[in-house]
């Protein structure tokens, strides 16, 4: 038999004809990368935004406090350089500051406060002699106490400058810290605040990326495995299909699996037996007629295979591709032939799994262009000469590139020079990675450009304008706040001037009260010392020690004499009294007393006075009445200061009752009368030295309205008080309250009840 004289169709047609190339799986790894870091590049943006608006809180927070500290620190300062300045020597005015340790320095200072250390700070002042001064006081002192997870602190502004800082503190959480100067001085306050590491918000954020990327990320590798499979599939089946072809060169027609003949004469078609098995036809008839032959092909194929077999050698070499009904019914086929001596003769291939492969390269192609397509910001991938392989849609809407430049093939240059034509404005990234554009359309877009292995490069961006919008609302809310601190600077010096001038008002009003005190002291030391002789005098002519005066009269006008002496001479001891107590020098001289038997003695003293006015004087015990720790004399004056009081305001025929009683751990004594009363507006002043009621104005002309100071005074001097309860027209009730026990603090600090 002749051998076959076939003409090989060309590889290359044999291998591209209507086969579709699918995505490199490199390209679709670049995609990937490029989705996460765009992702990591978002969530870092998000990050800082939130580390931003930490920042900006605790800066805020450090002014504040720098503010109150501050405020605090030009008090002290003030009045320590006020006292200075008033004349009054360094340790008085360190104790009017409530500062210690002053000491000379020089020479001068150009700051008003220093830290000393860790506990302590100085202060500097000068005093009217241009003379420099420091003193140490308490950082406490300054600061408020912490508040929450914030704590304060003061430091050298030499050593911590101003600023806002984030510290590891471990590696679950770490520190934020902000200092603010304070102005003057060279000292800053610190507001320190331990956060998480990774917050709610972070850990949210890493979940929802973590999900955005897994999810690309398993149909990209879904994809590449696939494509692997399929490529290697089709390797394989390339390979099959060029060996049958190398053996149908080299066999004979009549010996070849899958080969095929056409009779030009007869019309007629002869199948081998694996080309029958192949279709699925019976192996008994290997010679059919064309027309038969074409009967087995789908409807589709049918028309145009049979116009190539028929016109037989004369249609030259040809390829085709069809299915066939029956058995083999879902399969897919490839007719390769050519002329031979007595027609056409070729091969049938089974191209069912390339025909498969070519689908699922078409699809994966599809998913991995929407992924691309639904990348949030413009993305574009070059080649390694800076040509444009593919993009989505989005860079060429963000960028109003036309569709006739944004094309497959374009240089990276061209690309870019229609991109700037929509830049409003360019600057480098914060992060240092990449550039900020923000367009025409008033839209901010951070964009990068990263390089691939092979060579090319993929260029990505995403929209930043909600980001752009946040930062200048803080820039707004910051400069707001710079308002704000320069209007409270404002008023601090307002109030810094007004300080001084209330130190130097108090410091007059200080001066004036040591002279009263001194005037008062010397003008009873003078008034007392001729009272005496004057009321010696007058007792010795009532009790006619030198013989009898003679008229009855003289008798009566000494014992005027005496009385009016008394009276004034007790007046003086009131004034000397209380200016002891104004002045700090009034001691008491506890003992332990019987409280019944001093308020009796008072009330035996001063009974004679009552009777004088026809007023009822009654004493009595509530209950049983233990003896107390106190002065006697102090007890006694007070006693005899309320019941004067009550006879001055009662009119004749009243009555006075003095009660006695205990109230827990405090004694009452109180003295109630149903004289005028004391009107409401009155009482609140009448504690006062020199006050008087309004009630009579007549009856005040016997008294200096020192009564029911002093007695106020020695009730607080025993850690007491005093209570007054008046109704106009109906009466007055006064109770001093004395503990049983001195108390163990200063007097105040566990005031009596009222009773």
């Amino acid at each position: 038999m002749a051998k076959a004289k076939i003409k090989k169709a060309p590889a290359k047609d044999a291998q591209t004809r209507d086969v579709h190339t699918p995505i490199p799986s490199r390209v679709l790894t670049v995609l990937l990368i490029a989705f996460g870091g765009a992702l990591g590049l978002k969530a870092w943006e998000e990050r800082r935004a939130s580390d931003d608006a930490h920042a900006a809180q605790q800066a805020r927070e450090s002014m504040a406090i720098a503010s109150i500290a501050r405020a605090e620190l030009v008090r002290i300062q003030t009045r320590f350089e006020t006292a200075l300045q008033l004349g009054s020597d360094s340790d008085a005015a360190a104790k009017l500051a409530n500062v210690d340790t002053p000491e000379r320095m020089s020479p001068a200072t150009p700051t008003i406060a220093e830290l000393a250390n860790g506990e302590t700070f100085r202060i500097y002042a000068k005093d009217s002699n241009e003379r420099w001064w420091s003193a140490s006081a308490e950082i406490k002192h300054l600061l408020p106490a912490p508040r929450g997870d914030r704590s304060f602190k003061l430091v050298d502004t030499r050593v911590s400058p101003s600023g806002v800082r984030f510290e590891a503190d471990g590696l679950s959480s770490r520190t934020i810290t902000a200092c603010s100067p304070l102005t003057g001085s060279k000292i800053s306050a610190c507001v320190t605040r331990t956060i998480p590491m990774l917050t709610s918000q972070d850990y949210n954020r890493f979940l929802i990326y973590l999900l955005l990327l897994a999810a690309p990320a398993l149909a990209v590798i879904g994809l590449i495995r696939t494509a692997r499979t399929n490529s290697i599939r089709l390797n394989h089946e390339n390979a099959s299909r060029t060996r049958l072809e190398t053996r149908w060169q080299e066999l004979d027609l009549g010996g070849a699996n899958g080969v095929w003949t056409v009779n030009d004469q007869d019309h007629t078609i002869n199948l081998r037996k694996q080309a029958r098995d192949m279709l699925g036809m019976e192996t008994g008839k290997a010679t059919i007629p064309i027309s038969n032959f074409v009967d087995m092909m789908d409807q589709e194929s049918a028309s145009p295979l049979r116009s190539k077999l028929e016109r037989g050698a004369a249609g030259g070499e040809f390829q085709m591709r069809f299915q066939v009904r029956g058995i083999a019914s879902g399969r897919h086929f490839e007719m390769r032939g050519g002329p031979t001596d007595d027609g056409l003769g070729g091969i049938i291939y089974d191209i069912t799994e390339a025909v498969r492969t070519e689908a699922r390269s078409k699809q994966i192609e599809v998913l991995a262009r929407t992924a691309v397509e639904a990348f949030p910001g413009p993305f574009a991938a070059w080649d390694s000469r800076n040509r444009l392989l593919f993009w989505n849609s989005g860079f060429q809407h963000i960028f109003e590139i036309p569709p006739g430049v944004m094309r497959a093939g374009a240089s990276y240059d061209a690309i870019m020079a229609e991109a700037h034509k929509q830049i409003r404005v360019e600057r480098p990234s914060p992060s240092g990675n990449g550039r900020e554009f923000l367009l025409l359309s008033d839209l901010w877009i951070t964009f990068q450009s990263r390089p691939m292995a092979n060579g090319g490069k993929i260029s990505v961006g995403l929209d930043i304008s909600a980001l752009k919008e946040q930062e200048e609302h803080m820039a707004r809310s910051e400069k707001k706040l710079k308002r704000l601190v320069a209007d409270l600077n404002r008023s601090q010096g307002q109030a810094e001037v007004l300080a001084m001038k209330l130190a130097e008002e108090k410091a007059k009003a200080e001066r004036a009260s040591q002279s009263k005190s001194v005037f008062l002291a010397s003008m009873s030391h003078e008034l007392r010392t001729p009272l005496n002789a004057i009321n010696g005098f007058s007792e010795m002519l009532l009790n006619e020690v030198y013989g009898e005066l003679g008229d009855a009269r003289y008798k009566g006008y000494a014992q005027d004499i005496l009385d009016s002496g008394q009276h004034l001479l007790d007046m003086i001891n009131d004034i000397l009294d209380m200016a002891k107590i104004e002045a700090g020098k009034m001691q008491i001289s506890r003992s332990l007393i019987d409280p019944e038997e001093a308020v009796d003695s008072a009330v035996r003293m001063i009974r004679r006075r009552a009777e004088e006015k026809n007023i009822t004087l009654e004493m009595k015990t509530l209950n049983e009445v233990p003896d107390i720790e106190v002065d006697h004399r102090a007890v006694k004056q007070m006693v005899l200061n309320l019941v004067s009081n009550a006879i001055k305001f009662t009119d004749q025929g009243g009555k006075i009752t003095i009660s006695l009683m205990r109230q827990d751990r405090f004694v009452a004594v109180s003295v109630e009368d149903n004289g005028i009363g004391i009107p409401k507006q009155d009482i609140s002043r009448l504690t006062t030295p020199f006050e008087q009621s309004s009630a009579d104005e007549n009856r005040n002309s016997q008294g200096t309205g020192l009564g029911l100071a002093l007695t106020r005074s020695f009730a607080e001097m025993h850690g007491g008080k005093l209570v007054i309860e008046s109704e106009l027209n109906v009466g007055t009730r006064v109770t001093f309250i004395l503990p049983i026990s001195p108390p163990a603090k200063k007097p105040k600090t566990k005031p009596a009840p009222d009773s």
